[in-house]
């Protein structure tokens, strides 16, 4: 049929175009599909009026208060409270003109499934260009779904999320040999959460090492002249010694001096009252070595001799050492989002310097002149069998543990539907005047946030104009006030009086009278 020939040119020039596109098609299926199921998540994680921390309402809060131009000052952690000093994150400023446009917690859910899921789009890039494009499609769903990022998205907006996509393209300079390029995209993680100085150390001491095993000197052409003059090695070690100096003048200076208690609240020094030996603690419950395993895994067991793994050791090591339980886990919560992006890029590392091998030529016999072999074809057949067990461990692992991670609540029917009690505390939230100050427990802290003056029950210091309780907060652990009016009067310093003035669907509100 005439219908099935093409002209030559417009069979090149088709070729062309879908090569360039297709080459970015597995980082961009990605981005947005993980941005979509991550924001489906959230939104029916909003709906549902499922609250795992008060640290969304804490970040709104902070992110309210930059919107409009002023410290960030978080009335539920106390009083006056200046969040800098709860951990050093300047760089969460860049949420006021979200906030300004959508004044809602739902937002900093959205910017941070944003944020998660664009980190996809240099690590998926990389993995096109090394290994084939369906390869890089299911490494970068594999990723962009990974355990650690699920975690920080059912634990909802913590200031991780902007850690890592930095940390993703730092893992891509990294294997790339733009070791300035790398150097630049580690150095704004201080800004970020102040013991990411330790991680900008290992990037630093990660980039000298390959100085010194004779990595070339990247060009540049740009910034001051020691810039340029500085070796791979000079420049790892300039990197390294600012993450330790900053993380130091973080800790040592400056959360001290905002910190209403003047000192660094999340030190180690209080171990919960245990003896054993810290490398015991390294590594006992099981569950850390469940950690570690999980980890391993998701490097495909062979990112574990790149240099650029060494920088998920600050993190693990804070995490074990503590006496908190929560912070072991693989399953749950934010702390394993920042080694995902150094996991993969450790392994795309490896699989970068086992495609640059050659096969040694055994016979000094002459030979007929041969084509050379181009890339897989020219690795030993030793380095693609590790690069096929690289690659498919860490899919095994995605598809043996999806189960048990919190996206899999999204194949349960209804997922999403508004909660039984929203018609409750839409009334609750109507009720209250805009610009009233409350004091609140868990269930509605983040929801008051935007219009309100928000005080948690365990901090307030002040008479609000209105309490709230909601009797099925895990705040009450069970035991919540049976009255909220007399609960409120009761505990008032200088004499305050409430009375009630709603009492529907387990939500009791009481108003100040005098």
């Amino acid at each position: 049929m005439s219908s099935a020939h093409t002209h030559p040119g417009q069979t090149r020039a088709l070729d062309r175009l879908p090569a360039h596109l297709l080459d970015r098609l597995p980082a961009a299926l990605a981005v947005v599909i993980g941005a979509a199921v991550m924001i489906v998540y959230s939104v029916g994680q909003w709906r549902a009026m499922q609250v795992p921390s008060w640290d969304l309402a804490i970040f709104s809060e902070l992110a309210k208060a930059y919107s409009r131009l002023q410290a960030p000052i978080v009335p539920i952690k106390g009083e006056g409270y200046n969040l800098l000093g709860d951990h050093f994150h300047p760089l969460l400023v860049l949420l006021a003109p979200a906030w300004r446009l959508f004044p809602s917690p739902l937002t900093l859910l959205v910017v941070q499934d944003l944020l998660l899921a664009v980190s996809a789009w240099p690590l998926t890039r990389l993995a096109t260009r090394l290994l084939s494009r369906p390869v890089a499609t299911a490494l970068g769903l594999f990723y962009v779904l990974s355990w650690g990022l699920q975690g920080a998205v059912a634990a909802q907006f913590h200031e991780i999320a902007f850690a890592v996509p930095l940390l993703a393209w730092a893992s891509v300079a990294f294997v790339e040999q733009r070791w300035r390029s790398c150097a630049l995209w580690l150095a704004p993680l201080v800004l970020v959460k102040e013991d990411l100085g330790l991680t900008v150390l290992m990037g630093g001491l990660a980039i000298a090492l390959r100085g010194l095993q004779g990595a070339p000197q990247q060009p540049s052409r740009r910034g001051p002249a020691w810039w340029h003059r500085l070796s791979t090695a000079r420049l790892g070690l300039v990197a390294a010694l600012f993450g330790v100096l900053s993380f130091l003048l973080t800790v040592l200076v400056i959360l001290p001096l905002l910190s209403p208690s003047g000192t660094w609240e999340y030190g180690l020094s209080d171990d919960g009252g245990q003896t054993t030996g810290l490398i015991a603690r390294l590594f006992s419950p099981a569950v850390k070595l469940q950690t570690l395993g999980v980890l391993v895994c998701t490097a495909g067991i062979i990112g574990v001799a790149s240099p650029w793994m060494a920088l998920v050791v600050p993190t693990l090591a804070w995490r074990f050492a503590s006496s908190k339980e929560f912070y072991w886990d693989w399953q749950n919560w934010h702390y394993n989002a920042v080694l995902i992006p150094i996991a993969l890029g450790a392994l795309l590392d490896v699989v970068a310097r086992l495609k640059a091998r050659r096969r040694a030529t055994a016979s000094s016999e002459p030979e007929p002149p041969q084509p050379e072999p181009t890339g897989w074809l020219a690795a030993p057949v030793w380095a693609r069998w590790a690069v096929a067990l690289g690659v498919a461990v860490p899919l095994v692992t995605g598809a043996a543990t999806v189960r048990d991670l919190p996206l899999w609540y999204m194949t349960q029917p209804g997922y999403g539907a508004a909660s039984t009690r929203a018609q409750a505390a839409t009334q609750v939230m109507e009720l209250i005047p805009d610009g009233a100050s409350v004091e609140t427990d868990l269930g509605l802290l983040a929801y008051l946030v935007p219009d309100h003056t928000v005080y948690w029950v365990g901090t307030a210091e002040v008479d609000t104009d209105y309490v709230v309780i909601d009797s099925l907060s895990s705040a009450w652990g069970g035991n919540p006030p049976t009255d909220a009016a007399s609960w409120a009067t009761g505990r008032s310093s200088t004499g305050a009086v409430y009375e009630l003035v709603l009492d529907t669907g387990g939500y009791q509100v009481a108003r100040r009278v005098s």
